[in-house]
């Protein structure tokens, strides 16, 4: 494609580690945007992407790195909405690409803070640097970029070299140079800080979950254990009901038994036989009556999970109903605007400023705590617990005499750091976490 000297040209780099793995232009990767090109080789990938401006020189002047998402196809996302050009056009300053400083957009340095998390950060360690990949896929120009000779660039070779610098031109080229070094390493600084603080955030994320995960365990073994001690006292109480019973029946016909000892011998062993298929009679009725007491038990408990089963269908069926309903009525309006360049952007406590896709609005909009629950790596249960919290920082510990201590107590700022029983604690009861009529 031919270009005018003055022109920018526009391309899109894809990496896989430091390595450009394809190159296209800006137009043909609205192409893939739009759907009319599939890319087989990505798909089911999500991939690391650099948009760039180039210059006639075969420099790099602007770079917007960003992450995209392909289906198992090889379309890209429908969803993806990162404004490139804008963000390259009002981005900050970065490293010196052999043309003066680029304007740079990455997950440290982005003017946007809802687009941060659909960027990422170049390496810039010297085995794997992804500025260097990027300068040497330009300069071998595999795009087929040509520019126009400029004229000044023509009547300038044909004229002497100019005179010398003078020394203030080159201690202020010294100072230019020294702050790009600066700039440069404060930028390798922000982005290991920015790993560093991803890889804490995924560890504290697993260490939330697996505390989560043991909790629950915890509260099913109590739960079943006070089930079993429930059934067991039942039980205890039904076999001590039937041997009082048993007991009685004996007294009474030993009672009869020692009556009649003084009768023939005959008279005594009708009774002794009449005794024992009494005595039979009622072992056998005892056993029937708890054999129905289980049967019905059972009924009951199968009449209940048909019914909660018969609920579960039903919210289902509802949920299904709503999300059609919000499918026919209000999410063509929400594409057509998400098409138009507007990024839905909702608020949550513990999540700040985030942006909602379209795909995802109905599940916002039916329940906005979930939803920041899920953002924030936590479940809901911590979440609500936080929140409340968040919204009245006091101490909720049981004083003497049962009330809460409702002591102010400082403010935990982010769900995932927060622990009930612990953050929720002022420092006289997490010293000493018993109410005084425990201790008593």
């Amino acid at each position: 494609m031919l270009y005018d000297s003055t022109d920018q040209a526009e391309a899109i780099l894809f990496f896989q580690d430091a390595t450009v793995v394809r190159e296209m232009l800006y137009s043909e990767f609205e192409a893939v945007l739009d759907g009319f090109v599939p890319v087989p080789d990505f798909g089911g990938q999500e991939l690391n992407a650099v948009y760039v401006k180039i210059d006639s020189g075969f420099k790099v002047r602007a770079a917007v790195f960003f992450i995209v998402n392909f289906s198992t196809d090889g379309f890209a996302d429908k969803r993806w909405n990162i404004p490139v050009q804008q963000l390259a056009e009002t981005a900050a300053n970065g490293p010196d690409l052999g043309a003066g400083p680029i304007r740079l957009a990455c997950r440290s340095q982005c003017n946007v803070a809802w687009h941060q998390e659909n960027l990422w950060d170049p390496a810039m360690a010297p085995g794997e640097n992804h500025f260097l990949g990027l300068r040497k896929a330009i300069k071998n120009n595999r795009l087929g970029l040509v520019f126009k000779a400029s004229e000044a660039a023509d009547s300038s070779a044909s004229e002497p070299a100019s005179v010398e610098l003078t020394s203030a031109v080159r201690e202020q080229q010294f100072r230019d140079h020294i702050a790009r070094m600066l700039k440069e390493q404060r930028l390798r600084i922000s982005t290991v800080n920015n790993k560093h603080e991803l890889k804490l955030q995924t560890l504290q994320i697993e260490h939330q979950q697996r505390l989560h995960n043991f909790k629950q365990q915890l509260l099913e073994s109590q739960q079943n254990l006070a089930s079993s001690e429930q059934r067991n006292q039942s039980l205890k109480q039904t076999i001590d009901g039937q041997a009082q019973k048993i007991e009685g029946v004996r007294e009474y016909f030993e009672h009869k038994l020692a009556d009649a000892q003084s009768d023939e011998a005959s008279q005594l062993e009708a009774m002794e036989a009449n005794f024992e298929l009494e005595l039979e009679a009622k072992i056998e009725a005892a056993s029937t009556e708890l054999k129905d007491q289980l049967q019905i038990r059972e009924l009951e408990l199968m009449y209940r999970r048909e019914q909660e089963n018969s609920l579960h269908e039903e919210i289902t069926r509802l949920q299904e109903e709503n999300q059609s309903i919000l499918a026919n009525s209000g999410d063509q309006l929400l594409s057509r605007l998400s098409l138009s360049g507007l990024s839905f952007v909702a608020f949550l406590p513990g999540a700040g400023h985030i942006t909602v896709p379209v795909d995802d609005m109905s599940k916002y909009m039916d329940d906005p705590q979930s939803f920041a629950a899920d953002k924030c790596g936590v479940d809901l249960g911590q979440y609500q617990q936080w929140h409340k919290h968040y919204q009245l920082p006091t101490c909720q510990a049981l004083a003497k005499g049962g009330d809460v201590c409702g002591a102010s107590i400082s403010r935990v700022a982010t769900p995932r750091d927060f622990h009930a029983g612990e953050n929720d604690r002022c420092e006289h009861h997490q010293a000493d976490p018993l109410p005084a009529q425990a201790r008593a």
